[in-house]
């Protein structure tokens, strides 16, 4: 009988003067051994260099926790994956830290494709430092948390993941560190997003599905909020957590869920100056438009209010569902959403700058060769043909 090892996945470069080494961490039975294979991503990760790549493999069983001190890329196999035994690569907490002397740190670490449970960026294990450039995409995950007590962030960019849960703060996503040029885009929240710092920062949350609310703490905060879907029951959730001023709020669909910190609408000082452009506002606790607000005010124009979005498939609920389509209806009527965004193009996720791809959340696939389909004859006697037939996609 022979018996071959497949790789699931691999990455390919391209041809420069210094290719990044490839690692693999495999915790598999009868995992293929190799100089370059590791049975944790910890071990693979101290063994990388900076700007080499580590690659997680599937595997039915979690690879744990992480620390991360270097530039590396990090990636799983992704979701939905189209392949026979599609395993994905499930990990713990992922942290991003500097060394003890503070020569090295996780400026400019990529993560994409894994699934994991909490992602820590700028712990100080050595002196204080800016953490910069950090990409998370394509990933489920939890949440993440970055205390005062870790180092600030400038550039970070999460996109096509699904935040799924709030264990340690009230947020899927929660800073209390001063952040600035972050870019939130493209995923789907079960739970909130809290930017708890006194230092405004100039950051941006965009093509959103959001099923909890945002948590401004700064004044002259610099955030701005667009053409996100805002999605509760009726009257439900308020789409603003206890704080929100100086916000630029625009091309946003709040279909059951209230545009202000209380569901009824607030009177609030900790809820002003904010302006409010061209947003659709249907089935609310306060269907005004701009919202209530205390101090000098709330301001806005353009805006839609008590008309329905017309999704082709949405349910004023507060849980979501993968079956729900988000597209707006072209006819019979047509949704007042579309091209009524403040740039031209539709209110909502399938307008701005990043409009969703699909008509509802997908987390994708790899962007690494996958092999799909892989057959073989069970039973091979010695001497004979190996009749092999392999259905793989390309990057």
């Amino acid at each position: 009988m022979k018996h071959f090892a497949t790789i699931l996945f691999v990455m390919i470069g391209h041809a420069n003067f210094a290719q990044p080494t490839v690692w693999v961490a495999n915790n598999n039975f009868n995992a293929p051994a190799g100089p370059n294979v590791k049975p944790t991503v910890q071990a693979a990760v101290d063994a990388a260099a900076a700007g080499d790549i580590v690659q997680v493999q599937p595997s039915p069983t979690t690879y744990g926790n992480v620390t991360i001190d270097k530039q590396i890329t990090l990636m799983g196999i992704g979701f939905n994956v189209d392949k026979d035994i599609p395993l994905t690569s499930n990990m713990g907490s992922i942290t991003l830290t500097n060394n003890v002397d503070n020569t090295s740190d996780a400026d400019g670490t990529i993560i994409k494709g894994l699934n994991f449970t909490l992602l820590s960026p700028g712990l100080n294990t050595g002196p204080s430092y800016l953490l910069e450039n950090i990409l998370i995409q394509n990933c489920q995950l939890q949440y993440i948390y970055a205390p005062s007590s870790y180092s600030s962030i400038d550039g970070l960019e999460v996109r096509d993941c699904y935040i799924t849960s709030n264990i340690t703060s009230s947020s899927g996503i929660y800073f209390s560190r001063p952040v600035t040029n972050v870019i939130i885009r493209n995923n789907l929240f079960i739970f909130g997003i809290s930017f708890a710092s006194t230092t405004p920062g100039s950051n941006i949350i965009t093509n959103n599905i959001i099923y909890d609310g945002i948590y401004v703490n700064a004044e002259g905060s610099n955030t701005t909020i667009l053409n996100n879907n805002f999605i509760a029951s009726s009257g439900g959730d308020s789409g603003f957590n206890t704080k929100l001023k100086d916000c630029i709020i625009a091309n946003n669909i709040f279909y059951g869920m209230t545009p202000s910190i209380s569901n009824a609408g607030s009177t609030s000082t900790n809820f002003q100056r904010n302006v409010f452009t061209n947003n659709l506002v249907f089935s609310t606790g306060d269907d005004t438009m701009p919202p209530t607000g205390g101090g000098s005010g709330n301001s806005g124009s353009g805006n839609i209010s008590l008309v329905s979005p017309l999704f082709a498939n949405v349910n004023l609920l507060d849980t979501w569902s993968s079956a729900y389509d988000f597209t707006l209806q072209v006819s019979g009527p047509a949704s007042p959403a579309i091209n009524a965004g403040s740039d031209g193009t539709d209110i909502g996720i399938s307008g701005g700058s990043y409009p969703f791809p699909t008509p509802n959340f997908v987390l994708k696939t790899t962007a690494a060769p996958v092999i799909q389909i892989l057959n073989t004859s069970t039973v091979i006697n010695p001497g004979d043909p190996l009749p092999v037939r392999v259905k793989a996609n390309s990057n």
